[in-house]
């Protein structure tokens, strides 16, 4: 079973995605804000923990999105997890600022639920079934036979 870790305080954000994601095998962890996820990424010691993608917020009370990216990013188990912002920002400084940070994808959230799934539908297919892993990751962690 493929796991998104997803990163949003809104909780009817977090509601719409997980609806939208949560079927065709995959599980969804949902973690209201940045320093909650990063001490549960840190406290993951195997592959098998960890998530296959995460779905990251950009505006989080606390601590913004680009510093949970940057904190995963330092996380040794998490430095090649494709990490997709999520977010309403339209900005072309913080899609710019995503990327040179590391983050894999960046995706607008759509208003229309429909839409949305459609854009997370497509999200997972490129990340899960698209593209190969990097093979410094263990395999059996991304793909499964």
């Amino acid at each position: 079973m493929k796991r998104i870790f997803m990163i949003e305080d809104n909780e009817d954000h977090a509601l719409l995605i997980r609806r939208a994601v949560e079927s065709d095998g995959c599980a969804v962890t949902h973690y209201p804000d940045g320093p909650t996820a990063l001490k549960a990424c840190e406290k993951i010691q195997s592959p098998d923990e960890r998530a296959d993608l995460i779905l990251l917020d950009l505006k989080l009370p606390g601590m913004d999105g680009f510093e949970v990216l940057q904190g995963l990013k330092k996380l040794k188990l998490f430095e090649q997890v494709p990490v997709v912002m999520l977010t309403t920002s339209r900005r072309r400084e913080e899609i710019d600022k995503a990327y040179q940070l590391g983050a894999s994808g960046f995706v607008v959230k759509a208003e229309d639920f429909a839409e949305l799934v459609a854009k997370l539908k497509q999200v997972k297919e490129y990340w899960f079934s698209a593209v190969e892993p990097p093979y410094s990751m263990p395999v059996a962690s991304v793909r499964e036979p």
